[in-house]
C-alpha cells in the first residue's frame, strides 16, 4: 500500500511538472507573439510617419503605446505599476493630441505629457536609492537640457513658462530613472530617448531646425524609450521576485 502511494505521488509530482511546463510554454509563446507584434507596428508606423495623414494613421501611431500600456498593466499590479500604466495613458492621449490640427494641440499635448512623466516620476520614486556613482549621469542629463532651454528660449515667445516646465519635468523623470534601484539600463535609457525625441521636436517646432529624416527619428527613439521603460519596469519586478 505504501508502495502505491509513493508510485501515485511520483505519477502526480510529474503531471504537475508537465502542466508547469506547457503552462510556461504558453506563457513564453504569448509573449514571442506580443513582442512580435509590438515591433511590427511600431516598425510599420516609424516608415509611414514621413508620409501625409491617410484615414487610420493617427490610430496605427498610438497603437504600439496601447500595447505598452496593457502589457504594464497586465505584468505589474502593485502601485508602481499603476502609476507607470496611468503615465503611458497621459503620453498616448499627448501623441494623439498634438497629431491633430487644433490650435492649442501642442500646448495641450505638452501639458498631457507633463502629467505622464509625473506618473512616471511617482513610480519610480518606489524604488528610489542614492548612489554617488550615479550623480554623474544624472548631472550630465540635467546639464544637456538646461543648454536645450537656453537655446530654445528666444524661439519661445509665450511659450517659454509651459517649455521650461515641461523639460524640468522630463529632465526630473530622467534623474529618476537614473537612480531607480534596481538600476536598469533600459528604464534610464528609455528616459534618455524620450528627451531626445522631444528634443528634435523642440528644435523643429521653435528654431525651424532642419534634421534629415526628423520623422523617422521622433517616432523611433519615442516608440523605444516607452518600449524600455515599460519592458524594463516589468523584467525589474521580475528579478526581484526570484
Amino acid at each position: 500500500m505504501h508502495k502505491k502511494m509513493e508510485q501515485w505521488n511520483s505519477y502526480r509530482l510529474l503531471a504537475l511538472q508537465f502542466q508547469a511546463r506547457r503552462q510556461r510554454s504558453r506563457l513564453m509563446n504569448g509573449r514571442i507573439i506580443f513582442y512580435i507584434a509590438l515591433a511590427f507596428f511600431s516598425i510599420l508606423y516609424v516608415i509611414l510617419s514621413p508620409q501625409p495623414p491617410f484615414p487610420g494613421k493617427l490610430i496605427l501611431k498610438a497603437v504600439p503605446i496601447w500595447m505598452i500600456a496593457a502589457h504594464v498593466f497586465l505584468s505589474l499590479k502593485d502601485r508602481k505599476g499603476r502609476l507607470l500604466f496611468v503615465g503611458v495613458l497621459f503620453g498616448s492621449a499627448g501623441d494623439v493630441v498634438l497629431s491633430t490640427d487644433y490650435p492649442l494641440s501642442f500646448v495641450i499635448g505638452l501639458g498631457l505629457f507633463l502629467v505622464g512623466h509625473i506618473f512616471y516620476i511617482l513610480s519610480f520614486a518606489h524604488q528610489w536609492e542614492f548612489k554617488a556613482w550615479k550623480i554623474a549621469p544624472a548631472a550630465a542629463v540635467l546639464a544637456l537640457s538646461t543648454s536645450l532651454s537656453i537655446a530654445l528660449t528666444p524661439y519661445l515667445n509665450g511659450l517659454t513658462i509651459p517649455v521650461y516646465a515641461y523639460v524640468f519635468v522630463i529632465s526630473l523623470m530622467v534623474v529618476f530613472a537614473i537612480f531607480r534601484n534596481p538600476p536598469s539600463p533600459a528604464v534610464w535609457i528609455g528616459g534618455v530617448l524620450f528627451l531626445l525625441s522631444d528634443a528634435i521636436i523642440a528644435l523643429r517646432e521653435f528654431m525651424k531646425m532642419e534634421i534629415p529624416y526628423r520623422a523617422i527619428l521622433i517616432m523611433s527613439t519615442y516608440y523605444l524609450a516607452q518600449i524600455l521603460i515599460g519592458e524594463g519596469s516589468i523584467q525589474d519586478n521580475r528579478t526581484q521576485k526570484r
